[in-house]
């Protein structure tokens, strides 16, 4: 009989002594691949190498290592929560919540559970700012880190990549305030009959189609660039899109410097950025009487291990967020379109003395205009918006909760032909043409030193969280909060004029 994700949440990483993971560890013998001259372990291809102290840095008191590192991991759970090692192991009696668990460069958060069964004990963690990992330390790359050699973490199976279990979890109501909430009545109000399910073994290169949200996605990293194409169809609504950050062997550079708990020095430069390349077409059989509107993570994580830096275990990794929204005003209806567009310079950020600075990107240049190739046949207005977001990330943790230097490039683009393309763009009182089109594109960044998660992604967290009446987390952490956000491109194009306000 299928059991409630939360009550699985407890069963599934329990039974890792009993036949889920490997009883043994991380796995014996080595993995194949290599990181500065050091062949992995199974166990540190899987969750990656372990910190180690170092004379030239404090870690916060509160913080705990775990002896063996990988090798004392059993299993992780797709949302990367939560954790089953050995229970013999040094330093996991002391994982109690409250505490600062650093196991290995993925498993790093704040415990707010600890279970304990037979030889393992499951450990859930929430998110942690660096800050809360490092007291005094200051981190540099020796040179350029190449984002190749990739390996792909895939997160398909957590409880945001599905659609209905998010949308419950939202709707989920909150205790009360100062009451603890008891499991049971917790379990009765979980969202989806579904059990959590374990991170399965990580592969080298780009992996193959998954699944997230009802669509169907191929992500692709990273010697050409970053991207995604996505396939949705559910006989009445059908969308494919494909949009990428296109990149000539992109590599990455970083200093990072935490002086009393606060960050003194916080610098990240991209290299590679070549340009931004958009297909989009969507189609409805039924109009008006029904939209999508989903913003989901594609659930890989594409990393590359950087290596100890004085005993921390750094990764460059780099993810995406998605937003498709439709809007057609008649049966049969359909638009596409398809750009490209250059851009040049470095992508990146850079703090020192509480100031801040952006590179300046030369561009986006264009190449072949999104609203040349806008066509759509349709007795009503038919548009889709579609925003892509590049997430590089470099820091410690895993997935969205990758505490360090974040930096996004968000591409937001909208398309629309017919008659009253007020949907998304304003017309002209009393200008109505058929002929009417309009497409637009805008270029934002974001950067933080700290943690940032998708919308979607707190919303279940925070019901899961709620087991252990913990404190909700926040979308973000760390400074600046929220992440700053710049424009660094906005353009629309209409035709013919009298469609433009």
């Amino acid at each position: 009989m299928a059991r409630r994700w939360l009550a699985a949440s407890l069963a599934v990483v329990m039974l890792a002594g009993c036949g889920i993971g490997d009883a043994k560890g991380g796995g014996d013998g080595d993995s194949g691949y290599r990181v500065g001259g050091h062949e992995l372990t199974e166990g540190e291809f899987r969750y990656g190498l372990a910190p180690q102290r170092h004379k030239d840095v404090t870690l916060q008191p509160d913080v705990v290592l775990v002896e063996g590192g990988a090798e004392a991991v059993r299993s992780v759970t797709a949302d990367g929560l939560t954790w089953t090692i050995d229970a013999n192991a040094k330093g996991a009696a002391d994982l109690v919540p409250g505490k600062v668990m650093f196991a290995t460069a993925r498993g790093v958060g704040r415990v707010v559970d600890a279970q304990r069964s037979g030889d393992t004990v499951a450990v859930t963690i929430a998110p942690v700012e660096f800050t809360e990992v490092v007291r005094d330390g200051t981190f540099a790359s020796d040179g350029a880190v190449p984002l190749d050699n990739i390996l792909s973490y895939s997160s398909e199976g957590a409880l945001w990549t599905d659609p209905q279990a998010a949308t419950e979890a939202g709707a989920a109501e909150p205790s009360p305030a100062g009451r603890s909430l008891p499991v049971g009545r917790a379990l009765r109000r979980a969202p989806a009959d579904r059990e959590r399910v374990e991170m399965p073994r990580p592969v080298a290169g780009a992996p193959k189609t998954t699944k997230t949200n009802g669509f169907e996605v191929t992500p692709t990293c990273c010697a050409n660039g970053v991207g995604a194409d996505l396939r949705y169809d559910d006989n009445e609504i059908r969308i494919q899109a494909s949009v990428k950050l296109i990149m000539k062997s992109p590599s990455a550079r970083f200093h990072l410097a935490v002086s009393g708990g606060k960050i003194t020095i916080a610098e990240l430069q991209v290299y590679g950025g070549g340009g931004i390349k958009i297909d989009v077409s969507a189609a409805s059989a039924i109009g008006h009487l029904r939209q999508l509107d989903r913003t989901f993570t594609i659930p890989i994580d594409f990393s590359v291990p950087v290596g100890l830096i004085l005993g921390i275990p750094f990764t460059l990794s780099a993810n995406q967020e998605v937003l498709v929204k439709t809007a057609f005003s008649a049966k049969d209806g359909n638009v596409r379109a398809s750009g490209e567009y250059a851009i040049g310079g470095t992508l990146g950020f850079g703090y020192r003395d509480g100031n801040w600075g952006v590179h300046k990107v030369d561009g986006p240049h264009i190449k072949s205009s999104l609203l040349e190739s806008v066509r759509g046949v349709s007795v009503g207005a038919n548009g889709i918006v579609l925003d892509f977001k590049t997430n590089f990330r470099l820091g410690i943790g895993a997935l969205g909760f990758s505490a360090g230097l974040n930096f996004g490039l968000v591409v937001s683009t909208g398309v629309a032909r017919g008659s009253a393309l007020s949907q998304f763009f304003p017309l002209v009182p009393g200008e109505r043409s058929l002929d009417c089109k309009g497409a637009s594109l805008t270029v934002d960044t974001t950067y933080n030193v700290g943690y940032s998660i998708p919308a979607i992604v707190q919303k279940v967290v925070n019901f899961f969280l709620r087991v252990f009446n913990a404190k909700p987390i926040a979308r973000s952490g760390g400074i600046p909060d929220p992440p700053a956000r710049k424009n660094i491109f906005s353009r629309a194009q209409y035709e013919p004029k009298g469609c433009q306000a």
